[in-house]
């Protein structure tokens, strides 16, 4: 047996292919944002890439990107007071959600400052015409039945409201992925 397993060992070391030196380049990674809002003579993206963590990013005029985050990017709004950026991730028992505030440093780079802790991971940020936006915090199960609280921030405050549009239904997958919110064109 063990004489056996030697020899498949030994051949399945001699069965790499030829080499001729030459590295094959990689094909180049394309960022498709779930979330964008111009800003800055650039652009801010973000991704939500569930369990496997998105992305804050900004894009300058070269194209050259600066991650800012690596959190998942649930929605990016701009009012009279700041950009803000919704990010967090329910998943297996973990219910985390926070808010940020985007702006230029004293060096000319954008940065990133927590404005605040949520109580759960936010959804369907949705920009309202007074230039608020409300959105949804997810707080849990009741029976089968996921449970939101209504949220809005108003300036850079964050309060409960009564104005978000319900939930939307669950993917096929059983997860809730609410159409992402865009910035304009």
């Amino acid at each position: 047996m063990r004489t056996l397993v030697f020899a498949v060992l030994l051949a399945c070391c001699g069965c790499s292919a030829e080499s001729d030196g030459r590295i094959t380049p990689k094909e180049p990674e394309f960022l498709v944002p779930d979330h964008s809002l111009p800003a800055f003579g650039g652009q801010l993206v973000g991704t939500d890439r569930g369990e496997f963590v998105g992305k804050l990013m900004f894009q300058d005029e070269a194209g050259d990107l600066q991650t800012l985050l690596d959190e998942n990017v649930h929605g990016i709004v701009e009012n009279p007071a700041g950009i803000f950026v919704f990010t967090g991730l329910a998943h297996l028992g973990g219910n985390e959600g926070y808010v940020y505030v985007v702006s230029l440093g004293a060096d000319e780079r954008v940065k990133t400052d927590l404005l605040g802790h949520l109580p759960g991971a936010p959804s369907q940020v949705t920009l309202q015409p007074d230039g608020s936006a409300t959105f949804l915090v997810y707080s849990g199960f009741s029976g089968d039945r996921q449970l939101y609280e209504c949220y809005s921030l108003t300036g850079n405050i964050v309060r409960r409201s009564h104005d978000c549009l319900p939930p939307k239904a669950m993917g096929p997958n059983n997860s809730f992925k609410p159409k992402p919110l865009r910035g304009s064109a």
